[in-house]
């Protein structure tokens, strides 16, 4: 009964201030996102390359019987070292922010995403803010992260005339 008991009652105080994050590395930097932000992550897949769409876009994923339009967001977000690379893995989003729009699209990762557990002491402001397409960046420890901007990231994409 004490076992039952303790599950049913509330959270450690600390537990409630962690977010479950992910970091995901790019070619030159990394982004961190909550992890529900993220549906799955897959590994490198051939992607239908496009013609006539930004150099951001690198192609389509066929997906779960939908077609995923896969972004490269270094590019996307105008970083001076961007270039186009097959990555290591895909993570699938979830739409975060829009009411409409495609409900997943990829983001090409360069190594292997992980798990970490973010409380607000483990930030700390970064420089400044990493691209037109970055809500922030910050130090999680010593690693600098960018926490994208979602909403814009999706709106970008949304513009876009994919055609299925």
């Amino acid at each position: 009964m004490s076992a039952q008991k303790e599950l049913n009652g509330p959270l450690p105080e600390a537990q409630l201030e962690e977010v479950q994050c992910v970091v995901i590395p790019l070619l030159n930097s990394s982004v961190l996102l909550p992890n529900v932000c993220i549906a799955e992550i897959l590994p490198w897949r051939r992607v239908k390359a496009l013609q006539s769409v930004p150099d951001w876009l690198i192609g389509l994923l066929g997906w779960r019987g939908e077609t995923l339009p896969v972004v490269n967001f270094e590019m996307l977000n105008e970083h001076p070292e961007a270039r186009i690379a097959n990555g290591r893995c895909l993570v699938i989003m979830n739409r975060a922010g829009l009411k409409r729009g495609p409900s997943f699209y990829a983001i090409v990762a360069e190594g292997l995403p992980r798990l970490v557990q973010v409380a607000a002491e483990d930030l700390t402001p970064g420089a400044d803010v990493a691209g037109p397409y970055s809500a922030s960046d910050v130090k999680l420890g010593t690693e600098t992260v960018i926490i994208p901007n979602l909403e814009a990231v999706e709106r970008q994409i949304k513009m876009l005339s994919l055609g299925d």
